[in-house]
This record gives C-alpha cells, sequence and structure tokens, in this order.
C-alpha cells in the first residue's frame, strides 16, 4: 500500500498554493489525538497557526450550480445541476438538507403529489455559499398492475411472508430505511464482492411462457453489481459467474465510469446490445424490467430497452433472486420488487428454529431430542457449500440430525460442481427431527471433503403460529452521515510525487490532501480540521464560514529543516459541525533523509 496515499474519513477544503509552514517542536496547545475517532466533536473551529505557518485567505464567492432539472417519481425527487464546486449543499421542505459532492442527488421519504421547492447551492473550501439555483417538483405514484408487488414502505420491511435474506457468512442485513433513506429497503454488506441475495418466498410463473420481474434499486453503485436471478428449483443464492442449468440472470456492472448489461445463460453470455448504456449515476434509482418469452429475453431499463437474448426459458416456475455486490459497507435500497407473471402465493410462513450446520466425516452416533414444535409435519432445508474439490462431479452427501441420517440432493438437478462456486443442496426434514433443546437445531453434514457451509435457511411445513423469523435487524432511526475521506500525497519540493519508500530531501516538503466522498455518498458536515507534524499542532483551518464545509483540495509547503532524520507522521483530524458527528483523523507518513 502507498505510504504516501492514504485515503480515510476526513473533510473541509481549501487550495494553499506556495504556502510554507515551518515546523516547531514546541508550544503545543490542545489534548493529543491518539485515536482515529472521538466524540463528541466541536461545532466551530478558531483559527490558529504557529509561528509561520501561512494560511490563505478565502477568494471569490463560488459561482451558483447551473441548469438544476427535477425529476419525478414515486415518493421521491432526483435533482441533477451542473458546477465545478467541491461540494454542495441541497435543501428541500422543511429545513431539510444535504450535503454532497456529486453532481446529482435523490431525495427519498416525500409524500406523493406534494409540491417540494428545491434549493442547490455551492460551497467552497472555507463552507461559503453561492446563490442558490432554485427548482421545485413533485413526487407522482405509479401504478402497477402486477400478480406481486412489494414497496418495502412497511415498518419492519422486508416482509417475512414473502422475502428471504442469504449472504455468505451472514454479511448482510436488510432493513427498513429511515429519514431520507425512506421508505425503501436497504441492503448492506459488510463482505467484499460477496452478493446479498434477496429470495422471493412467492415462485414466479410463467404466465403462457411469459413473465416479467421488475426492480426498482440504486443498485449496483460504483464498481459494484446487480443481479436479477431466475432458477428452477429451491435454490437459495447463486455465487459466482457460474450458473445452474436453465437458470436466467440479468446482470448489470459498473466499474471505471461505465455499465454493462448483459443477459446470461448457463452456456454463458446471449446478449445482443440495443444500445450502450451510460454511466449510472450513484444513489440515484432506476427501474429495470427482466422480460421473459417464447421469443427470447429483453431488458428494459427507464422504459427504454437495452439488451435482447435469443435465450427462452424452457421451465414454467422458478426461484426468483435479487442479489446487491459491491464493496466493504456498499448500500443498496430498493424501492419495488415486482412480478408480472401468473398467479402464485407464497407457502405459509411457519416460525422455526434457529439452524447451525458443522462438518464432519462421520454422522454423530447420538443427538439430544425433543417432541417437535406443535403443527409442524416437516421442513425444507435448504443450504449452499464451498469447496476446493476438483473433481467433474459432486459427491452424494447426507445430513445427521435429530438422531436421523437424511439424504441431501442438488437444488437444481445437474447444478455445477465447481471449485469456490457456492453448490446448492435441499434436505426434506421429518417433523421428529426438528425438535430443537435451547432454541437451535444442529446438524452435521456428512463429508470426507473440505467444504464451507456459506448459508443456510430451513423453512417448516405445517399449520404452527407464533413470531416470524427476522430477516434484519432494525437500524437507528437515521443514516449515520460521516465527514469527508483524505487522500494525503507528499511531494517533494518540486512538486514531483516522493516514490513509496524514498526519502524526502530535508528542506522542503509538499503536502497535497484531497478531500472528498464516495459517489453518492451524503456526507456530514465539517467545521474544519487541524494539522499536526509528530503530535504536535501546526495549524488549525475552520472551514463553515457561511456553513458547514463539504469537501475539496488544500496544499501545504513545509519546511523540514528543523526536524531530525528519519520516519514522522502528519496527522489530519477532521471535525464536524454537529456534536453527533464524530471526529476523524487521517495520517500520512514520511520518511526524512539527511
Amino acid at each position: 500500500m502507498d505510504r504516501r496515499r492514504i485515503a480515510l474519513v476526513a473533510a473541509g477544503v481549501v487550495l494553499f498554493a506556495g504556502v510554507i509552514a515551518v515546523l516547531r517542536t514546541g508550544g503545543d496547545e490542545g489534548s493529543s489525538a491518539a485515536t482515529t475517532t472521538s466524540a463528541p466533536p466541536p461545532t466551530s473551529l478558531a483559527p490558529f497557526a504557529a509561528e509561520g505557518v501561512l494560511v490563505p485567505k478565502a477568494g471569490e464567492p463560488p459561482a451558483p450550480p447551473g441548469a438544476l432539472t427535477v425529476s419525478s417519481g414515486p415518493r421521491r425527487l432526483q435533482l441533477r445541476w451542473t458546477g465545478d464546486a467541491p461540494g454542495y449543499e441541497v435543501r428541500w421542505g422543511e429545513g431539510r438538507t444535504k450535503f454532497v459532492t456529486d453532481l446529482a442527488t435523490q431525495l427519498d421519504g416525500l409524500e406523493n403529489d406534494e409540491e417540494y421547492r428545491v434549493e442547490v447551492l455551492a460551497v467552497d473550501a472555507h463552507g461559503r455559499r453561492s446563490a442558490p439555483a432554485k427548482s421545485a417538483g413533485t413526487p407522482r405514484g405509479t401504478a402497477g398492475d402486477y400478480e406481486l408487488e412489494d414497496r418495502f414502505d412497511q415498518p419492519d420491511a422486508p416482509d417475512p411472508t414473502r422475502w428471504r435474506l442469504a449472504s455468505r457468512g451472514d454479511c448482510a442485513r436488510a432493513t427498513p430505511g429511515r429519514g431520507d433513506d425512506g421508505p425503501r429497503l436497504v441492503i448492506s454488506n459488510n463482505c467484499a464482492a460477496s452478493p446479498a441475495t434477496l429470495r422471493s418466498r412467492t415462485p414466479f410463473r410463467l404466465d403462457d411462457g411469459s413473465g416479467r420481474l421488475v426492480v426498482e434499486t440504486d443498485a449496483p453503485g460504483p464498481d459494484g453489481e446487480l443481479l436479477l436471478d431466475l432458477v428452477p428449483g429451491p435454490v437459495t443464492l447463486v455465487g459466482g459467474d457460474v450458473l445452474p442449468p436453465g437458470a436466467v440472470r440479468l446482470r448489470v456492472a459498473t466499474g471505471n465510469g461505465s455499465t454493462s448489461v448483459q443477459v446470461l445463460t448457463p452456456d454463458g453470455a446471449a446478449t445482443t446490445e440495443v444500445r450502450p448504456v451510460a454511466a449510472l449515476e450513484a444513489g440515484i434509482s432506476h427501474w429495470w424490467e427482466l422480460e421473459l418469452g417464447p421469443g427470447g429475453a429483453r431488458v428494459v431499463l427507464d422504459g427504454d430497452v437495452v439488451a435482447t437474448s435469443p435465450s427462452a426459458p424452457a421451465w414454467t416456475e422458478a426461484t426468483a433472486l435479487v442479489s446487491a455486490v459491491g464493496p466493504t459497507g456498499q448500500r443498496a435500497a430498493f424501492s419495488l420488487i415486482a412480478f408480472d407473471a401468473a398467479p402464485a402465493s407464497p407457502p405459509p410462513l411457519v416460525p422455526g428454529p434457529g439452524v447451525e450446520v458443522v462438518t464432519a466425516p462421520n454422522a454423530p452416533t447420538s443427538a439430544p431430542t425433543s417432541p417437535p414444535p406443535p403443527g409442524v409435519t416437516g421442513g425444507l432445508l435448504r443450504l449452499a457449500v464451498l469447496h476446493t474439490d476438483e473433481s467433474p462431479q459432486a459427491p452424494p452427501f447426507t445430513l445427521a440430525v435429530g438422531g436421523a441420517v437424511v439424504p441431501l440432493r442438488p437444488a437444481v438437478e445437474g447444478a455445477p460442481w465447481r471449485p469456490s462456486v457456492p453448490y446448492p443442496l435441499v434436505a426434506d426434514l421429518p417433523a421428529e427431527v426438528l425438535g430443537s433443546p435451547g432454541g437451535e437445531l444442529r446438524a452435521t453434514l456428512v463429508t470426507g471433503l473440505r467444504v464451507q457451509v456459506s448459508h443456510v435457511d430451513l423453512e417448516l411445513a405445517g399449520t404452527a403460529t407464533g413470531t416470524p423469523p427476522v430477516t434484519g435487524s432494525v437500524p437507528p432511526a437515521g443514516l449515520e452521515l460521516k465527514l469527508a475521506r483524505v487522500t494525503g500525497t507528499v511531494l517533494d519540493a518540486s512538486g514531483q510525487v516522493v516514490p513509496e519508500g524514498a526519502a524526502v530531501r530535508r528542506g522542503r516538503l509538499v503536502l497535497d490532501l484531497l478531500l472528498t466522498s464516495r459517489p453518492g455518498e451524503p456526507l456530514a458536515g465539517m467545521a474544519g480540521f487541524s494539522l499536526r507534524v509528530d503530535d504536535e499542532r501546526v495549524a488549525v483551518v475552520p472551514t463553515a464560514e457561511e456553513g458547514p464545509g463539504i469537501a475539496g483540495k488544500y496544499r501545504f509547503a513545509l519546511n523540514t529543516s528543523g526536524l531530525s532524520p528519519g520516519p514522522h507522521m502528519i496527522e489530519v483530524r477532521l471535525f464536524g459541525t454537529s456534536a453527533e458527528t464524530r471526529a476523524t483523523s487521517a495520517f500520512v507518513p514520511f520518511f526524512l533523509g539527511q
């Protein structure tokens, strides 16, 4: 990792051109910053400069944003504008605000048929505001004639009678949106490149050979994927690009500022591009449709056909899976999932125990048993296993549970057995093995192979009633906003980047700071930041002259002649304008030569 390019959470912006800061070793005021976060931060900062440190004054006020447009959707507005400011403040409704660095944003949680006046102001490095660009918009609901439709606007979304969440190692959670996130379903994932999959309990059934899966979402997000899978079998998730027989997948992928759309089948890509797809704006919801019929498949984006495929499904019923894949910490919001298909209903929801599946070469000699829950007649256990076996075909598997041994079968006949690809298995469990002392069912996957159980899902059959399973925990009342990210770069006196591991010549050092956000990510307002060298404060820069700062660039020229040869550390510590915002630090190391 480049020791001189550190991207951590932080905020503020200012351009320091040709400023020389003389580093001192004494006279520090304030406490030492020993950790990267603390709370509460101050709501305002006083400027400070150690002897020899020059802090630039603000230049001309920023120009207002141009070409502001407002587009309406169900319970939302989408705003777009032009400009070159480091950040923007968006205002709407009764005192609601948002700080962004993009040239587009989406306002959610609005009321349909109510007009909202909106303003967008450019924000410079010192927190000074431009005159506002003004407009207005009215959210409009869209009526659809669907066999299944879920807008995830209930307080306990996702509805457990309709959906199950699957992820590798329980990396993801699905929760109802709150505040600016609502009313939507928010899926967050803490495992990079691992799908978070929402499985419909209602089967997707073709109507005279035709059907349509509709999804409205801001996924895939930057450097991510949105996957819509229709699989003819009781799968719980599909990993990688190796699809089970008969499956049809819509894959939308983003990266390097571009977007690709494909229809995939087990035989590979079978897509004819109709038109290029523009790069998707981060944080903006889009309407995707995967249409299937006797003549093949079509992909529709916001009402326009963008891809076609000659592949027609050979099945009449499938499991619908909607997956989001992205970097660690990426969030995806879903406003709608709908089926335009033949009538179908989910099986009754019978609350059951949690399940733990371990692996062993032999079945245990005995297992604790207890009577099954009243009214339970059996259960279907779905699981997926990861392996490194190079054999061409999967071996037979059995499951030991409740003192009995039951066979496991492929969830889809002929599913490929490939290393590092989840292999879907299912088992029919009789009622007598479903007793769960302590509230959890323990089972053993009997195999001599080294395999990892990546996901387990048990659905009971019968007439039992009780509390439905929880698919995700309810988040706090609102999204926790963070300060901007800091990227620090060390340059020599001539302005050239110092190679990784190289020493900086004594005399003068240039430090470039870039403060920004992930695309589509709103930020907390910033009061300012301080600079410390080897734990000695040398400057404090307020960035909230007319309101909170957001993001931008800084350049410092430092006189290092008073420092000893060897390693040194620069700390950039940022503070929010709200007491609820955590102060954050970014560290930029450098090595001083003789």
